[in-house]
């Protein structure tokens, strides 16, 4: 009996981890890169050869203790505080990196409609230096980095 109770335990925690992952994927604004490589495949070619796009394993080259810290790891995910965003490697691996939606917002209202009006157009280095601090990049040029946060093209 106590075994069991055992197993229908752990089939419920199996469960609510399942729904978990349901949510951020199904419910969520946040769909990741691929969704729009749809449309902007160009501009996610370009993404792809930046640091941007390896953002997460370039936290795991700096050691196991950075990527245990809530405050680094947000800069290396998407949306990590917002409802539907990067949650862990494990239930939302396709957020990992700083990817559109760090910059241009939640993509998927814009997805759906295809309307401009619904993302970010032009990020502000406001939105930049919240991860880009004088702490964490002393040398950060808006004006020069920001040309380049798609590629060279």
């Amino acid at each position: 009996m106590n075994r069991l109770l055992l197993i229908v335990a752990v089939a419920c925690f199996l469960l609510s981890l399942a729904a978990a992952a349901a949510h951020a994927e199904l419910f969520g604004d946040y769909v990741g890169y691929t969704a729009c490589e749809e449309c902007h495949a160009d501009v996610v070619k370009g993404w792809k050869t930046t640091p941007h796009a390896n953002a997460f394993e370039d936290l795991k080259q700096q050691g196991e203790e950075k990527q245990s810290v809530p405050g680094c790891v947000r800069c290396h995910v998407v949306a990590m505080d917002a409802d539907g965003g990067f949650i862990d490697m494990d239930l939302t691996p396709e957020l990992k990196d700083v990817q559109c939606e760090n910059c241009h917002g939640p993509g998927r209202k814009h997805v759906a409609s295809q309307d401009p009006a619904d993302i970010v157009a032009r990020p502000d280095e406001a939105l930049c230096r919240t991860c880009h601090t004088e702490g964490q990049d002393k040398n950060f040029d808006y004006k020069v980095k920001s040309r380049f946060v798609h590629g060279e093209q």
